[in-house]
């Protein structure tokens, strides 16, 4: 057997892998979780409330409590008339939960858009907007004042420290009178069904990631590229909900999630490297170094902003992926071995252990094709039957994609998937190829170059590095001193004597002056 052919074996090995995990993850989500009775009962569970209101209503033909899907923490109190089951229902407390927005050279509509869905969910003084940059003080006032302008009582915080998991860790260290932290990005809209997912933490599982919808920047999804995009989104939570019920999420979507703020920090602080090239796995790796588990609120689902064009100007989907994410993939080779065959991850069960290895492999395996699929397509790119055999791999495809839309999320018009996105899915997966082979080249120049990467948060606490704000004494008090600073250097620079800096601000002799 040749070469070629010994990847084109390999390549359809883990194509029909691929299929039989998706349908697998099918079978799971119909086993364990009850969509088709609960879906309206989770939609007005999570409906926008107050956190004192209660919503009553009537369950009909109930049997029993526990036929109704209801979670316990849910239930103020059953009572049984005539054999109908009455349910005083309250949102579980949310109080306790802050919310943490990373922001970098944020689009003021896009994040106008997250606030409005937020202030459903959080009170402005639970919600923490941490902007960043690799300067001392944000470069203009602009978008805090548009914060301001949104609500007065927003925690507008600058972080010196590039980089989204670094702005986390600050989020979480200003919101020390909360005891969890839901954090998303600038371009990400929390739904009305959302709700803290307390219920879902234990001893061990101290995370909660949730599954994504992919819009435009209207909030619609357009054919083509949004709906290729969407369908990819949904086939990826299907799988975390198959993880989640045998050993955990291993790699939480980036675009959002829950935590608990203790188990933030010391990851962030102690694990995490920072970068943001494959932050997502990064975060996921660090949990299972610390021994912690992940659940999956599928009853929750974000709206993420997506490219919308391959190659125009600005955020387009070939940055995306071609510099970032496959990028990232790859330069995850190692840890993905690291965990498959140097850790138990604290999985107990066989079940546990063997899920969790062979998702590793299959990490590993998807790392190796795009490396074998340079010469196949090298070699037999232009032999019609490489393709002619390859067709009906590449259909197949849209099996888990239909079986999804039309057997698991027949009621649920949240994770609805469009019919013509899912049979013209295979032209999606053709193209990822393509951008999974420029991504490999791109992986092994950069990193073979030396990919410098960002200083860790403890070698940073180590280095007594300044821009560790949170140690500053200051932010106890006032995490925004940062930007109060800036806006007192502003104003004196300007020779606006009217404009009276903070009282919160302490200006040392050696503080940078803004030209």
């Amino acid at each position: 057997m040749t070469f070629t052919e010994t990847g084109i074996s390999l390549v359809r090995l883990l194509k029909i892998g691929q299929l039989g995990w998706k349908i697998f993850a099918i079978l799971i989500w119909n086993t364990l979780v009850v969509y088709n009775e609960s879906c309206a009962i989770y939609q007005r569970i999570a409906s926008p409330t107050t956190k004192r209101t209660q919503t009553l209503w009537k369950l009909q033909e109930a049997s029993s409590p526990s036929s109704c899907a209801i979670r316990s923490e849910d239930c103020f109190r059953y009572a049984s008339r005539r054999g109908k089951f009455v349910t005083i229902l309250e949102p579980a407390p949310s109080y306790s939960t802050a919310l943490a927005i990373p922001c970098h050279n944020s689009d003021h509509e896009a994040t106008r858009k997250v606030l409005k869905s937020v202030f459903v969910h959080f009170s402005p003084q639970d919600i923490f907007v941490v902007d960043n940059g690799c300067t001392r003080y944000p470069t203009s006032p602009e978008f805090r004042n548009f914060i301001r302008r949104e609500h007065p009582e927003i925690n507008y915080i600058w972080s010196p420290i590039g980089g989204k998991n670094a702005a986390q860790l600050v989020g979480a260290m200003a919101g020390k009178d909360y005891d969890w932290i839901m954090t998303v990005d600038d371009d990400v809209s929390i739904p009305s069904s959302f709700r803290s997912p307390i219920d879902k933490m234990d001893e061990v599982t101290k995370g909660c990631a949730f599954p994504l919808k992919a819009v435009d920047a209207n909030g619609d999804i357009p054919l083509c590229l949004v709906a290729w995009q969407d369908c990819e989104y949904k086939m990826s939570g299907l799988t975390k909900l198959a993880e989640s019920s045998i050993c955990g999420v291993l790699y939480p979507h980036g675009a959002g999630w829950f935590c608990e703020r203790v188990t933030l920090i010391d990851l962030i602080s102690n694990y995490h490297s920072i970068d943001f090239i494959a932050e997502d796995v990064n975060t996921g790796s660090s949990m299972q170094k610390m021994k912690k588990r992940i659940a999956f609120d599928a009853t929750c689902v974000l709206e993420t902003e997506v490219p919308t064009t391959v190659l125009e100007p600005g955020l387009n989907w070939w940055n995306q992926r071609y510099r970032s994410w496959e990028m990232g993939r790859h330069g995850r080779f190692i840890a993905f071995a690291d965990r498959m065959l140097l850790s138990l991850n604290d999985q107990t069960t066989p079940w546990g252990i063997f899920t969790q290895k062979f998702i590793h492999l299959y990490s590993i395996a998807t790392i190796i094709v795009d490396w074998v699929r340079i010469p196949v397509s090298v070699t037999m790119g232009g032999d019609v039957n490489f393709w002619r055999l390859g067709l009906p791999l590449m259909l197949m495809a849209t099996i888990p994609i239909l079986a999804f839309k039309y057997i698991n999320a027949r009621n649920r018009s949240d994770l609805q998937t469009r019919f013509w996105a899912a049979m013209t899915y295979p032209l999606y997966k053709q193209l990822y190829s393509l951008i999974s082979i420029f991504g490999t080249i791109r992986a092994v120049i950069i990193y073979i170059g030396g990919h410098k990467k960002p200083k860790t948060i403890k070698k940073m606490i180590k280095d007594k590095d300044p821009n560790t704000v949170w140690l500053d004494p200051r932010f106890e008090f006032n995490p925004a001193y940062l930007a109060d600073e800036a806006e007192a250097l502003l104003a004196a620079s300007m020779g606006n004597c009217n404009n009276e800096a903070p009282t919160s601000v302490c200006i040392s002799r050696s503080s940078p002056r803004l030209t």
